[in-house]
């Protein structure tokens, strides 16, 4: 759409093959650029006439459930490019219904990058397309994807993937796992917990290490026999508590030591009043706890609700009767898709599973927000807890002094009664000392035990992530070989430009070096040939893609240029004629090749293949700019 308001490019790609034809800088290589650019793609340097364009929007069906999405062309300040990170706007229904319905409230706006608090657009569309979260270090954008989805004339011709710079090869390698289908996001958990786990070893080991240096006594590890110290000096100075009391019984009680007893009887009440607001907000916490468990179970079954709504529609929906209700003759089979077996009539299937998809985003993202809040609650909980038992703890000591406060009626006259406190007061100071080495004591066990289980779980651990590498290292030399095939079989059937092709055993393609190579890597290549390697490359991956049902790659190619680097008209179009034969080996056609060409094979220069006229650069393929 241009700023003007006015329709620049407006076609439809069907499924299967998809080609763009016309002569040089008549705007092919531009309309492969806006489908990268409304997919997610980063990109900003478009041609003078595609910057006179005010936004890019697109129809797409994903997982058979149709959507629209519009991308603003948001210029810089120069206005001679377009910000690549300018935010994704979508749309939960067809271009027509959304031209139909201009409530710009029903547009969901995702910026580029993922916040805090919300969602960046490559989170939402991988959840639409059932791409996993990558929790890794790495930024998997939807950009990363695109870049082994997007076949361009401008990365050099050594770059499998298109080329952007400060590239990681962590970042290429994680995308074609992705893509083959082979990233495990309960293993990518595993392994990051397992970092976690280990460095929760490390420090359980050095903290038992450290407590260890004060209980060098192995009865001072024993929290039992230290309890029973305790128990039996406390017996002790209830025994010298006595003593004092019958000597002194019948005294009056001086007002210092009235005096004391307040103080005790204050500190008491202060410590109980502490203990009890304490005990009431665990217990409202706990509530709480409660509360937000049951509603997070409710919005998952509610999601489980609307997954089997949607699996439902689809089984109905492939339902079809095979005689007429009215007259009982054999209803014809061939229909339209899109259209009624029965009546004929245009169909919708996608609409109500495009709500139930819309229900299902909101309710994931309640859940998201209630399970911080659990969280939260929890971390709570935890401080409120150890700060109940250090009350009760004071509370205890407190306690005891203010009995014996209340039993004991000191006088200062009588130096048998001063002994006797004096004792006391050591034994007293014993109990500290015991109590601190009963607290180090509890917290030596409580380690030793925790170095335990995790021990154990690390060695749990170790077991799943050895056995799912395992498994995958088998998933992944079959779809490795599947890509070799299909690349084998572009070179073998290319025109005798390159003898190594017609003798190539093997292609690899590097991701994390970013290259592609043939058998031993050691083959010196030409400009077009190198640029034809490349295209096999790409293309096999894809092909292998429609061929192994596991894989993740979403069954859509682009290439805004099937003759560079001086590849010659009739190898180019011998490629474009292997590339359509070799997919219609595959049956149903449930995939989309995009592809920009200015020498068409006369083959396939035809509706079934070809989409809008043959541009020239008098007849440009963007209009009204």
């Amino acid at each position: 759409m241009t700023e003007e308001g006015e329709t620049a490019y407006d076609e439809y790609f069907h499924k299967g093959v998809n080609i763009i034809h016309g002569q040089n800088s008549s705007g092919k290589s531009t309309i492969i650029r806006f489908i990268f650019f409304v997919l997610g793609g980063s990109y900003g340097d478009f041609v003078p006439e595609a910057l006179r364009c005010q936004y890019v929007m697109a129809e797409v069906s994903i997982n058979g459930i149709v959507y629209t999405l519009k991308r603003y062309l948001e210029k810089t300040d120069d206005g001679t490019k377009v910000k690549k990170t300018a935010p994704l706007y979508i749309y939960f229904g067809s271009i027509e219904e959304c031209v139909k319905d201009q409530r710009s409230d029903k547009w969901h706006v995702f910026g580029y990058n993922t916040m805090s608090n919300r969602r960046s657009f490559s989170n939402v569309l991988f959840e639409l397309m059932g791409l996993p979260e990558v929790k890794e270090g790495s930024n998997i954008t939807m950009h990363q994807i695109l870049r082994l989805i997007y076949l361009d004339q401008e990365s050099p011709l050594s770059s499998l993937f298109f080329f952007e710079q400060f590239d990681q090869s962590i970042t290429r390698e994680t995308v074609a796992e992705l893509l083959m289908g082979l990233y495990d996001e309960q293993l990518s958990d595993a392994k990051l917990y397992r970092l976690e786990l280990k460095e929760r070893i490390d420090e359980l080991k050095q903290n038992i290490k450290i407590t260890r240096q004060f209980l060098d006594d192995p009865t001072k590890q024993s929290p039992a026999f230290l309890k029973e110290k305790i128990e039996q000096l406390r017996k002790e100075m209830e025994d010298l508590s006595e003593q004092v009391r019958q000597i002194r019984e019948g005294q009056a009680v001086q007002k210092v030591q009235l005096l004391e007893y307040q103080r005790l009887q204050g500190q008491v009440a202060s410590l109980r009043e502490q203990l009890a607001t304490v005990d009431k907000a665990i217990a409202h916490l706990k509530a709480e706890i409660q509360d937000s468990t049951y509603f997070i179970h409710a919005l998952q079954k509610k999601i489980e609700a609307v997954d089997r709504t949607i699996t439902t529609r689809e089984y109905f929906g492939k339902l079809h009767l095979a005689f007429c209700p009215e007259c009982l003759q054999p209803i014809e089979g061939d229909v339209e898709e899109g259209h009624c077996h029965l009546c004929k009539a245009p169909v919708d299937s996608s609409k109500g599973k495009s709500q139930a998809m819309r229900i299902k985003l909101e309710l994931q993202s309640q859940i998201r927000e209630s399970k911080q809040l659990l969280d939260n609650d929890n971390n709570e909980l935890k401080s409120r807890t150890a700060k109940r038992n250090a009350i009760r703890r004071d509370l205890e000591n407190a306690q005891q002094r203010f009995d014996y406060a209340v039993r004991n009626v000191r006088s200062t006259q009588e130096e048998q009664i001063d002994e006797l406190i004096q004792t006391k007061g050591y034994k007293e100071g014993e109990i500290v000392q015991y109590l601190t080495l009963l607290e180090s004591a509890e917290k030596y066990q409580r380690l030793e035990k925790e170095l335990h289980d995790a021990e154990k779980e690390m060695a749990d651990l170790n077991f799943y992530i050895s056995a799912t590498d395992r498994k995958i290292k088998h998933q992944r030399k079959q779809i490795e070989r599947s890509i070799c095939e299909n690349g084998i079989f572009l070179l073998h059937h290319d025109h005798d430009r390159q003898e190594e092709f017609r003798y190539a055993s093997s292609i690899t393609l590097d991701y994390a070096q970013n290259i592609i190579y043939l058998d031993d890597g050691r083959t010196k290549l030409s400009a077009s040939s190198s640029f034809y390697l490349k295209m096999a490359a790409r293309f096999a991956f894809f092909l292998a893609s429609v061929q192994v049902g596991s894989m993740m790659y979403p069954r859509l190619m682009l290439s805004d240029n099937m003759e560079d680097k001086g590849l010659e008209e009739d190898r180019s179009r011998n490629f474009q004629k292997i590339l359509v034969r070799r997919l219609s080996e595959f049956g149903n056609p449930d995939y989309q090749v995009i592809f920009a060409t200015s020498m068409i094979a006369p083959e396939l220069d035809n509706p079934q293949y070809t989409v809008g006229e043959f541009y020239t650069r008098e007849n440009k393929s963007l209009k009204n700019v």
